[in-house]
């Protein structure tokens, strides 16, 4: 693989690390996937040449993509140690002035989406999105506001329902202040399911535990119901999957088997 380790601008004066890695040789446009690590996760874990998922830090899993045939840029986003920035507390002083920390972090990935689409190597028609924990929030949220993403799978990324998640505090107390947007049930009145109904027809994955602390099964089935309707009803029921192993918040082989058979399947 080629590796570069780059910064790309989001705002006047705001550049964002990011590490791409891609495949040796290619002769054709590739497909990309933007790829988001867990709070505290780096892009350069995730482009670590071993692949190891189930402790942190985990690492490798964006190079892993790359092999497959993708062009894979890795974030440091807003708040990551890697910026010298502390997330938990970044995220109060936005809140406290008045702006949404998850809406930040949605604003840097929508950035790298423009970005891929100047390189010569990636085919702009043909991006996707992963992320694990906080990363895969971060992946459905920017779905939500970016048709551009043609491909999106959270991982173990709070999908589900937040009236689910705040019925026991350890559950809710699992997330810091920048998961819950002020709003967000004003906005929409239906909960996350009203969010991934935007979605379709593009090709979902959501990939969870059944012990997940931050991701109650239950609000995820309740999702998982109510999304299999909705990609029904526009006649593509085969688009829209949810694949739940048993444990906790964790990310195993078994799941990163799915997750890479699913970009297989739809960005290529």
């Amino acid at each position: 693989v080629i590796i570069e380790d780059l910064r790309f601008q989001a705002d006047n004066d705001n550049w964002v690390p990011a590490m791409i890695v891609k495949p040796r040789g290619a002769s054709q446009k590739l497909p990309a996937i933007i790829c988001l690590p867990g709070t505290s996760g780096t892009r350069q874990h995730l482009t670590d040449a071993r692949l190891r998922l189930t402790e942190f830090p985990r690492l490798g899993w964006a190079r892993a993509l790359a092999k497959q045939g993708f062009v894979t840029i890795s974030l440091d986003y807003r708040g990551s140690e890697a910026r010298n920035q502390n997330i938990y507390l970044e995220a109060l002083r936005e809140q406290l002035e008045g702006r949404s920390y998850m809406g930040l972090l949605v604003h840097e990935t929508i950035r790298a989406v423009d970005y891929l689409q100047t390189r010569a190597d990636v085919d702009g028609a043909k991006i996707g999105v992963t992320g694990f924990s906080l990363g895969g929030a971060i992946a459905w949220y920017t779905a939500a506001v970016e048709p551009r993403l043609s491909v999106i799978v959270p991982v173990c990324g709070g999908a589900g329902t937040y009236d689910d998640l705040l019925r026991s505090q350890p559950n809710a107390r699992y997330h810091s202040q920048y998961f819950y947007p002020a709003g967000f049930l004003k906005t929409f009145p239906g909960d996350q399911p009203e969010v991934f109904a935007s979605l379709a027809p593009r090709a979902l994955l959501v990939v969870g535990r059944d012990q997940d602390q931050g991701m109650p099964i239950d609000g995820l089935r309740k999702l998982e119901q109510k999304i299999n309707v909705v990609y029904a009803n526009r006649k593509t029921p085969e688009r829209f999957a949810v694949h739940v192993t048993a444990g906790d918040h964790t990310y195993t082989d078994e799941m990163f088997a799915q997750v890479s058979a699913w970009f297989v399947r739809y960005l290529k």
